[in-house]
This record gives C-alpha cells, structure tokens and sequence, in this order.
C-alpha cells in the first residue's frame, strides 16, 4: 500500500503556472497518479483531458487534473 501526503508548493517555488490540455493516455500512459517517462514529470487527474500545468524553479513539472478549467484559472489569478 502507497501513502499519500498531502504536498505545498508555495509561491515562491512556481516558475509558471496555466491550464492546458493533455493527452492522458499519450503524455502519461492513462489517468491516476502517473509519471512521464517524457520529461512531462507527474500528473494527478482522474478523468478529462484538462489541467493546471506548474513548473516549478527547480525545473520539475506537475500536472494537476481539473474538470473546471476555467474556474481554476479565474481561483488562480484572484489569489496571485
């Protein structure tokens, strides 16, 4: 059994940030929590084909699945 955290990325510690769309089965192999063997780095989505790209200073990236685009990116924007 794998445990999961809950993870923090602070601001300071994202380059960029935007919603995009994604092939989950070509970029990740499918849906879940996956890594690409690409260098897309990980993603969590459950469904759909849309999500909240970050990139972070370091040079990783992390796909966060959404069915809510357009809700995340406007939730996105009031906060920064």
């Amino acid at each position: 059994m794998v445990a999961l955290a809950y993870k923090h990325y602070s601001w300071d510690v994202i380059d960029k940030y935007y919603i995009r769309t994604y092939s989950p089965l070509g970029e990740y192999g499918g849906w879940g929590i996956r890594y690409s063997m690409s260098g897309q780095g990980m993603a969590y989505n459950v469904s759909g084909n849309k999500g909240l790209q970050l990139e972070l200073n370091n040079g990783k990236k992390i796909l966060i699945g959404t069915n809510n685009p357009t809700e995340l990116e406007a939730a996105l924007t009031k906060l920064k």
